[in-house]
């Protein structure tokens, strides 16, 4: 089994050296992480950093774009799994090892959080809305769809140039990878949130939820 860790990054220029630093305190699996139009670009402190790569998008084309771009270079050098998280440390990297460790016939590992405060009211209900809807439709649990803290493995995903590439994708690829025969586990991870500005337009990612679904119960 060979991993690699994917991280779009978006103007997570506070956090950066810290996400990589503790990543190192706790694995040596290769990194790559996509700048995804970061202004000015995202720089880190490369000192005795060897396993560790940067792509970078001239404009900000959205997260799925990034997580596409990461699953199409992982492919082509030969990674057999990509673990995703997100660049803002609202993902542990204290936990990366729960997710390289796991059994390598488990196709799906998708973390989840214990939604409560302070995250707020509104997005722990749309999370538990949408995540339920998702369960249903594939026939399995999924307790957090809207956690980006996973792992995947590269020959059971499927996803299209024309899919999402914004936030929804990670629904998406969901939707159009997982089937009766996946292995899919949910493992928990810490619940981190800060308050910071989310990238997510409610309205319009709702909105674009909904068609997603539409568009996958008529096909």
């Amino acid at each position: 089994m060979k991993q690699l860790i994917v991280i779009p990054c978006y103007n997570t220029h506070i956090y950066i050296n810290k996400l990589i630093s503790d990543l190192y305190k706790n694995t040596s699996t290769d990194i790559l992480i996509i700048d995804d139009g970061s202004s000015p670009k995202i720089s880190f402190e490369k000192n005795k950093l060897t396993n560790i790569k940067i792509i970078r998008n001239n404009k900000n084309r959205g997260k799925g774009h990034a997580l596409k771009k990461g699953f199409i270079y992982a492919n082509e050098n030969n990674y057999t799994h990509v673990i995703t998280l997100d660049g803002d440390l609202q993902h542990d990297p204290s936990e990366i090892n729960n997710f390289i460790l796991e059994n390598q016939d488990i196709d799906f590992l998708i973390g989840y959080r214990e939604l409560r405060k302070p995250m707020p009211l509104l997005r722990i209900i749309s999370n538990i809305i949408t995540s339920k809807i998702i369960s249903l439709i594939l026939n399995k649990r999924i307790r957090d769809s809207q956690c980006g803290y996973r792992r995947y493995c590269l020959k059971k995903i499927y996803f299209k140039e024309n899919s999402s590439n914004g936030y929804i994708f990670e629904s998406e690829i969901l939707l159009n990878s997982v089937n009766k025969s996946s292995k899919l586990k949910n493992i928990p991870i810490k619940l981190i949130y800060d308050g910071s500005p989310s990238h997510i337009n409610k309205f319009t990612d709702t909105i674009k939820f909904i068609e997603l679904i539409l568009k996958h119960i008529i096909a």
